[in-house]
């Protein structure tokens, strides 16, 4: 199935979504294993519920300061050039003779800054489903501005998501949380016109910790003002007995990529350690062991996952064991949001 970039056909997902109570969670990525990933916990979960068109949002920032996707995910660091790649994979990904082909796949452009990211916003608009345009670092008038003349541009293209005020940033003491005011939000949609809000109801962005005190209250409030049109950024810091709420406090849409970043990275970890014994010889691991780095187990044949003889063997030293590894991590992690934000219902 083609990408699906009408808008009409966006906004009827997110309906149906909403009517559910599910919430879309849009995964963000910065290299092909990721993005495979995400589209094959969705079509394993449309397995399990005998539902193949199950909707799915890959998403990647461009030239975001705090991580700029699209320049990371070559080495050159060329975020056009990114951009490009991702949706050559994603198309080739989603052709009708992929595994992946009956999926409905909705790219999304996350934390686009427009004077940053302004021709990412313009010249690729019709290639997403949907767009952050982010002036959330602006004052409210000057955000609510920006992001208003940018939806006059592209209105009936994209769907267009804004953010009232900016999300804090674990880390950074310096940077007040305060929680966006009902006023705000109605406010906001009335002087943008944006489709989707982004409210800033005591999350963080890029936590590896869920210790943040996120107001399930507040965004019922909201939500109740202007409808389940809600998104939310830095879920990875909401405790995980309350991720499951998410959609029922107003949240039609859900940012997720610090967790699937440490579940990936976790996994491709332990698979390495397992493995040593397969990708160094004796003597390195013995100098490893005596700048006390490794303990003397590593020379054990029993250790890990170790086929003697101990030495570098091509099956593991070269790049596809440590991507199965980090595929593998994130899929289940995907597959695990999508239980928590209510995926079974589309079998209902």
């Amino acid at each position: 199935m083609p990408l699906i970039t009408d808008y009409n056909q966006v906004m009827e997902i997110y309906s149906e979504a909403a009517e559910l109570q599910i919430g879309l969670p849009a995964f963000c990525c910065e290299d092909r294993e990721t993005l495979e990933a995400i589209l094959a916990s969705a079509v394993e979960m449309g397995a399990e519920i005998g539902v193949e068109n199950l909707p799915i949002i890959p998403a990647w920032t461009v030239r975001y300061p705090p991580r700029g996707q699209m320049t990371l995910i070559t080495v050159c660091g060329s975020p056009r050039l990114g951009t490009r790649l991702m949706f050559s994979d994603l198309e080739g990904f989603v052709d009708e003779s992929s595994r992946f082909g009956k999926l409905r796949v909705m790219p999304h452009l996350d934390h686009a800054f427009p004077w940053l990211d302004g021709d990412i916003l313009v010249d690729f608009v019709d290639r997403f489903a949907s767009v952050m345009c982010d002036a959330s670092e602006k004052p409210l008038e000057e955000n609510m501005r920006v992001t208003g003349n940018y939806v006059d541009k592209v209105r009936g293209r994209v769907v267009v998501e804004g953010a009232v005020d900016e999300i804090y940033e674990a880390g950074l003491e310096k940077i007040k949380n305060e929680l966006t005011t009902v006023e705000q939000t109605v406010r906001f949609l009335e002087e943008t016109g944006v489709d989707i809000v982004v409210p800033n109801v005591g999350t963080e962005h890029r936590s590896t910790s869920d210790t943040a005190k996120y107001c399930s209250e507040r965004a019922r409030e909201i939500s109740a003002a202007v409808g389940k049109r809600l998104c939310i950024h830095g879920t990875s810091s909401i405790p995980r007995d309350q991720l499951y709420q998410l959609p029922g406090d107003g949240f039609v849409k859900i940012n997720i990529y610090t967790h699937l970043a440490v579940s990936g990275g976790q996994a491709l970890a332990r698979a390495v350690l397992s493995n040593l014994g397969n990708i160094f010889s004796e003597k390195q691991l013995q100098e490893l062991i005596h700048q006390g780095v490794l303990g003397g187990n590593v020379l054990s044949g029993a250790f890990g996952e170790t086929i003697a003889p101990i030495k570098p063997k091509l099956a593991y030293v070269a790049n596809s064991k440590r991507r199965d590894a980090w595929y593998k991590g994130v899929k289940e992690a995907c597959k695990e949001f999508l239980e928590l934000f209510h995926y079974r219902r589309y079998g209902s």
